[in-house]
Order: structure tokens, then C-alpha cells, then sequence
């Protein structure tokens, strides 16, 4: 008998997928005896009744205006040292929030404030920190006056940079989890051209499997190792994905870990990246419902990504949190700019983590620090008492990730004495102890005008004011043609984010 090659396999294999998931049956292919067939399981039906809210007569409808959600909006007040002299927070890569914002500002439309978290707008911009070559990640510590508050104000930045990315890079093993909802009809060919761009920039001897979910939940390609020319078979199966139905999330993730863990590379990167609006109304609904699905499987050593897709229905807080628990991380994809910006320049900090629940704990000095503000970081806050506890869960960074927070703090006049010092801890990525870092603040590279600060540290101040005036902070009095002024100021005009950011702040005006 005349044995298929691997891409004949995959073109069988997808046709058969397609009814598999869409029809509810059970077929498993078995591969040849070099174990490299590309191939596809069964679909398991969900458990839990369509919400009554869900379908609209005919089931065409995917988009639901004003049905959005997003966290709690809360803010950092100031806290006057001699009541409180520690800061203590979990770092956050995540950039979800800034560019749910620029789709939201492109369709003319003010992001609500409660989308809006300060520190994903600053995190999405490169930044002119130390590289380090020896170490997960460098700390800078700058300041100068705050150009926006009068009196004793003065900004500090904190920056953390995170090594580039090895050359040994380990192998990853990819569940790409698909929503294939009715709420996700008009966003799939976003999700699916997304996906092309990650697979192509997939390497030989990595893995890839493909779960769906929407009533029911499939496996349309079990875990694969990808050899050469095996891309446009992968992207083959992605693009006859369809959409239609309700929304069983939770039942679409354990799936997605069963089938993840059937392939874990021991030593690899064993990751479930989940494309979605966040909608879930089959099954387990619930916020804490899903979330506790999780949290056992980032001790097993699979993490979980998100990639946010709609506006309308979507549910930012979700998607954001799963990231969180599923010590990943948190992406919007807006346009496929955004997803070619994702999977070519950001790659190797979305895949490989070089240090892992890093925590902040900013301790100030009450003879020169009156008072303090955190920019940001509001779903951040850990109690001062749990940042010495290894078990207490923060950020990762990954390979060439920054990590910026921002403080306004009002100085003691006359004071002495170095500002405070930065403690950090953070584990290696097999890692189950802290390392602890100290770094002081003696104001050695601080500034006493603005105008002096460096061109970074500015237009890292123009970000945060722009984001605090999208947030409705009860802190800010500035004007958007300030902060347009600062930004043109100080951008660089070579990269094309902060081009982007200087039209929305120019378009944000023109809104009513």
C-alpha cells in the first residue's frame, strides 16, 4: 500500500477535521510508524444550557454593543511615608489595554475609562534601558520635576530590561486554543491571519496542536512536530475554521490542556494560546469558575497567553486575568500590523521566560519623601507582607520585555538622605526560590529641570499622562495639547509606535 506523505496526510486530515468539529463526531487517524503524521481527534460535547441572552432569531448575530467589560476602576492615591513607606507590586508585560484603546480611538470612539490600565499604555513602547548580558534583567532609576504638577512633584521612573533572547532557545509545544463562537463571525480572518504569521515564524522541531471551542469543544490537530515545508499545511487547517454557535469556554480550556499535556516537551516551552473575545456563556460562566481551571496547570509547567480579538461584546477583564493566572500574557490584537509586530519583533519575549513571579517593593526614605503616587499598577498591589513570600504569585518577564512604573512623589524640602531603595524578587524560570535585589535611589542620575530629563524619560511621562486622562484619573488637570506638545517633543522618529501615539492623542481631540 502506497504510504502518504505528510502533506498529503494534512490535506486529508483537515477535510475530515471540518466535520468533526462542526458535525460532533469521533474519528482518530492513526500515523505511520515514524509517529510524524499530522493528525486530528474527536470533539466532546459541552455541558450547560445557551443563555437566553445569547442567541438572536436566525443565530447572525455576533455583535453586542455596550455589553463590554472591563476591571474595577480604582486609583493609586498618595500615601504620606509616615504612614506607609512601602510600595509593593507585581511587574505587568502585558499590552492589551493600550491597543484595545488605539482601535477604539481609530473608530472614533472614546475607550471607556476602566479599559484603560497606565501601565500597558507605557509598556508598549521600546524603551532606552541598559541591556543586561550576565543577568535575567537590569534595573535604571531617573528622575526629575514632574511637568505637570506644580510644587515639589517629581517623577521617577523605574525601568527593568530583560536580556535578549538565547541562542539555544528551547523547543516550544503551541495549543492554539480558537474560539469559533457566533460572537467571533466577523473577527476571523484577523484570528486566522494572526495565526499564519506565528506558524510561519515557528521553527523546525517545534510543536503545534489546534483546539476549538463554541458549543462544543475539538481537537482539530493533535500535537505535531513541525518539519519543513509543514506551514502551509497548518495554515490550511486554520483557514477552513468557521464560526457559529454559543461560547463554552471553560470546557474549550481543559480541553486545550489535555491536549497540551499529551505533548509536553520536557525542558520546552509548553504554552495554550488562547484567541478570543472572551465571551463565555455555556458551561462554567463565571469568572472564578474558569479561572480555577488553570491554576494547577502553571504547576505542571503549561502557561497560557491571550490574544484578544472585537470590540462590542468583548470582555477585556477576562482575558486579562486568564493571562495572569496562566503566568502569560495578555495581547489586543487590533489590526495585522499589530499581529506582525507581535510575532516578529516581540516573538522571543512572548515565548521564553527568563524570570518569573517578579515582584517590587519600593521602600521610601520619610526624611526626603513626603509622599508618593504609583502611576498604575492598580491590579498590581501585593500587601507589603507577602513580597518575601516565595509563594506569593507576580509578573514574569520575558526574553527583552521592559518593564516600566512611574511615580509622582512629593519631595521633603531640605531633605537628606537618598530617596529610599528598590527591593526585587524574582525566581528563574525553573526556579522555586526568590532571589532578592536591592538597588538604592540616591538620585544620582536625576535632573533638576525637565527639559533635562532624556528624551525617553519625557516621552514616557507624555504616555502616562495620556493614559490618565483616558482613565479619568481625579490626579490629572492636564490638557491633551500639552501632553501632544511633550510627545512631539521627545519621540523618536524613526519608530513608527510613537508616530501612531502622536496621531491618537491628535485624533482623541477631534472626538466629541
Amino acid at each position: 500500500m502506497k504510504v502518504l506523505s505528510n502533506i498529503q496526510r494534512v490535506t486529508l486530515f483537515m477535510i475530515i477535521a471540518m466535520f468533526t468539529v462542526f458535525v460532533g463526531c469521533e474519528n482518530t487517524l492513526t500515523s505511520s510508524d515514524d509517529a510524524r503524521a499530522l493528525s486530528q481527534g474527536g470533539t466532546e460535547t459541552a455541558d450547560g444550557a445557551l443563555s437566553d441572552n445569547f442567541a438572536l432569531p436566525g443565530g447572525k448575530s455576533d455583535y453586542f454593543p455596550g455589553t463590554e467589560k472591563h476591571g474595577e476602576l480604582t486609583y493609586n492615591g498618595f500615601v504620606f511615608t509616615s504612614e506607609d513607606n512601602l510600595s509593593t507590586f507585581g511587574v505587568d508585560v502585558d499590552a492589551g489595554s493600550y491597543t484595545f484603546g488605539r482601535k477604539k480611538i481609530n473608530e472614533g470612539i472614546i475607550p471607556a475609562a476602566s479599559s484603560v490600565r497606565v501601565e500597558e499604555y507605557i509598556n508598549y513602547f521600546r524603551q532606552d534601558y541598559e541591556v543586561p548580558i550576565d543577568r535575567p534583567f537590569s534595573v535604571s532609576i531617573e528622575g526629575a520635576p514632574s511637568p505637570f504638577r506644580s510644587d515639589s512633584l517629581h517623577l521617577m521612573r523605574i525601568g527593568l530590561q530583560g536580556r535578549e533572547a538565547s541562542e539555544q532557545s528551547t523547543s516550544w509545544n503551541l495549543t492554539f486554543l480558537i474560539d469559533i463562537s457566533g460572537s467571533m463571525r466577523s473577527r476571523m480572518d484577523l484570528v486566522k491571519e494572526s495565526l499564519y504569521i506565528l506558524v510561519d515564524n515557528m521553527r523546525t522541531g517545534d510543536q503545534v496542536s489546534i483546539c476549538t471551542y463554541a458549543g462544543s469543544v475539538g481537537t482539530v490537530l493533535t500535537p505535531t512536530s513541525l518539519q519543513e515545508n509543514d506551514a502551509d499545511a497548518i495554515k490550511a487547517i486554520i483557514s477552513d475554521l468557521e464560526a457559529g454557535g454559543s461560547t463554552a469556554m471553560a470546557s474549550g480550556l481543559q480541553n486545550a490542556y489535555d491536549v497540551n499535556r499529551s505533548g509536553s516537551l520536557d525542558g520546552g516551552v509548553n504554552r495554550i494560546i488562547v484567541c478570543s473575545d472572551g465571551d463565555a456563556n455555556v458551561g462554567a460562566t463565571s469568572h472564578d469558575a474558569i479561572l480555577e481551571l488553570i491554576s494547577d496547570y502553571v504547576d505542571q509547567g503549561i502557561t497560557l497567553s491571550t490574544l484578544g480579538f472585537g470590540s462590542g461584546n468583548y470582555n477585556d477583564y477576562l482575558m486579562e486575568q486568564l493571562a495572569d493566572q496562566g503566568n502569560g500574557n495578555y495581547y489586543y490584537i487590533d489590526s495585522i500590523d499589530e499581529a506582525e509586530r507581535l510575532f516578529t519583533e516581540e516573538l522571543s519575549a512572548v515565548m521564553e521566560v527568563i524570570a518569573k513571579d517578579v515582584k517590587i517593593q519600593v521602600q521610601f526614605n520619610e526624611a526626603a519623601v513626603q509622599r508618593y503616587r504609583l502611576i498604575g499598577y492598580e491590579n498590581r498591589d501585593i500587601a507589603d507582607e507577602d513580597f518575601e513570600n516565595d509563594s506569593t504569585d507576580a509578573g514574569e518577564i520575558g526574553a527583552g520585555h521592559r518593564v516600566t512604573a512611574l511615580y509622582e512623589l512629593d519631595l521633603v524640602e531640605g531633605g537628606s538622605g537618598a530617596l529610599g531603595i528598590v527591593h526585587l524578587r524574582y525566581k528563574l524560570p525553573d526556579g522555586d526560590m526568590d532571589i532578592p535585589l536591592d538597588v538604592p535611589i540616591n538620585g544620582g542620575e536625576w535632573v533638576s529641570e525637565f527639559a533635562q530629563a532624556p528624551d525617553r524619560f519625557r516621552f514616557t511621562a507624555g504616555v502616562a499622562e495620556y493614559a490618565e486622562i483616558l482613565r479619568e484619573s481625579p490626579y490629572v488637570s492636564t490638557g491633551l495639547s500639552d501632553v501632544e506638545e511633550l510627545i512631539l517633543s521627545s519621540l523618536n522618529g524613526s519608530d513608527d509606535r510613537d508616530a501612531e501615539l502622536l496621531e491618537l492623542v491628535r485624533a482623541l481631540q477631534t472626538i466629541e
